[in-house]
């Protein structure tokens, strides 16, 4: 069966097998989290960290109709610590609104299944805030970012067999840090924000990119999409680039050509890119003046002087340091960014587009004061960036599999790096390792090698 999914093209093997592969990362991740409910947490909450931040903004405005977070954040006090109060006296969130709104069609129905629980005379709180709530929107988070996995799928089948780019979304699925953030902590934003890059480049790429004439209906689409983008996290700006840039680029194109026309069209699909930009990325700026009294004033400015050090970026610490350097926590997606150049073989504009987009997202994390990414498990920030790294390892597979002698190596590299990633979590979900300060070299060799004997070692000694 494998080797029809090599063949291109085969519809039928090829729409069983991506319901194997992407229904799995579904449910499996689905029924692990569920399986870790039971799990006893010292703070008393499935959500944390920055998870509280985003979380909040859903029980505040449904439940109490507000954005005074007062009682939110006494709730979640062992999770969370409260920021301080804004210029109006109301208790700061610097984070976005992006996910709570993604979020709110999971809530409701968790509001609704509490509402209905408390008809039937069953003891649940329907306050927006337990257990309920919590796993709803994690759920939620779930399946956002399969469906980000699923659209940059997609997009990796325009140009790949169907067997490299699902082999490609299972392995950025569990060898990577994303089966972290999206079974261990579904409550921060980064499931939705790869849901949300993913949706509008897959919006460009499979349905503006090509066309001689753009449909406005679809500008409207990649501009709500990347207004998304911003609303959830305004840090992937840069992954914008990429379809944002293509417009400008078509537009003049066109001018150079003399077809004004044409360049009249793309203008006016870039105007109405713009407009639902801005009207997509409208509510968070109605939260910054409910809550800072301006509406352009982000509290994220505010968190650390100066936020970014734009002339001593730490490039290579983000890439390749003990601090949750990205090529060296997830050597996973090094294979990504070796396989745009498979793709530049057959797409050498959007090769170099992502590559360019990639590069200034590491600019922006190397240049931010914390640019170890807090608490993290591997470099957290490039998640968002899913729908390249998908897109460059189903080129690297693809290019190794077309070479016979070279399938067995691959299958056993693959099969080492979710085995290594696995036990990197092991090893960073367990305490074995720090989680906010840079890991030795032997604590990301020797001690991970030998894991499971201390693990069982541990076990005997109970």
């Amino acid at each position: 069966m494998m080797r029809e999914l090599a063949a291109q093209p085969l519809a039928g093997a090829e729409r069983r097998w991506r319901a194997i592969v992407i229904g799995g990362i579904l449910a499996v991740s689905a029924l692990l989290f569920a399986a870790l409910l039971p799990v006893p947490r010292a703070d008393g909450a499935l959500i944390g960290s920055d998870g509280v931040g985003y979380y909040v903004y859903l029980p505040s405005l449904v439940i109490d109709g507000d954005l005074d977070f007062t009682n939110q954040y006494a709730y979640y006090a062992k999770a969370f610590k409260q920021p301080p109060p804004t210029p109006r006296g109301l208790p700061g969130n610097k984070y976005a609104v992006g996910p709570a709104l993604l979020w709110l069609p999971f809530f409701l129905g968790a509001h609704l299944a509490a509402l209905a629980a408390r008809a039937l005379g069953w003891p649940v709180a329907a306050d927006g805030m337990g257990f309920l709530y919590q796993s709803a929107i994690a759920f939620g988070s779930i399946a956002y970012g399969t469906l980000g996995i699923w659209l940059a799928y997609r997009c990796a089948r325009r140009y790949f067999s169907a067997l490299a780019s699902l082999a490609a979304a299972a392995l950025i699925w569990c060898a990577s840090n994303l089966i972290y953030y999206m079974v261990f902590e579904p409550s921060m934003s980064h499931m939705v924000s790869l849901f949300s890059v993913a949706l509008a480049c897959s919006i460009w790429l499979l349905h503006l990119r090509d066309t001689s004439r753009p449909s406005l209906a679809k500008a409207a689409w990649l501009g709500c999409a990347g207004g998304l983008v911003l609303l959830v996290r305004l840090q992937d700006a840069p992954l914008l680039l990429l379809p944002y840039g293509a417009l400008l680029l078509r537009w003049a194109g066109a001018l150079r050509a003399g077809d004004r026309a044409q360049a009249r069209a793309w203008l006016l699909a870039g105007g109405v890119v713009a407009a639902c930009t801005l009207a997509a990325f409208a509510p968070q700026l109605i939260v910054w003046r409910a809550l800072y009294g301006s509406w352009l004033t982000s509290p994220y400015a505010a968190d650390h002087d100066p936020l970014f050090n734009w002339l001593q970026p730490q490039i290579v610490g983000v890439l390749l340091s003990g601090f949750h350097g990205l090529f060296s926590w997830h050597p996973i997606y090094l294979a990504g960014l070796a396989g745009l150049a498979g793709l530049a073989r057959r797409d050498r504009g959007l090769a170099l587009g992502m590559a360019l987009a990639l590069a200034l997202e590491v600019y922006v994390v190397a240049a931010w004061w914390a640019w170890w990414q807090g608490d993290s498990f591997g470099g957290r920030m490039f998640l968002s960036a899913a729908w390249i790294w998908l897109c460059g390892l189903a080129g690297a597979i693809d290019w190794l599999w077309a070479r016979r002698r070279l399938r067995a190596p691959l299958v056993a590299a693959a099969a080492l790096l979710v085995i290594w990633n696995g036990l990197a979590l092991a090893q960073y979900r367990l305490g074995f390792v720090p989680m906010s300060a840079p890991l030795t070299l032997r604590q990301m060799t020797l001690d991970r090698i030998a894991l499971p004997l201390t693990l069982i070692q541990k076990v005997l000694r109970r």
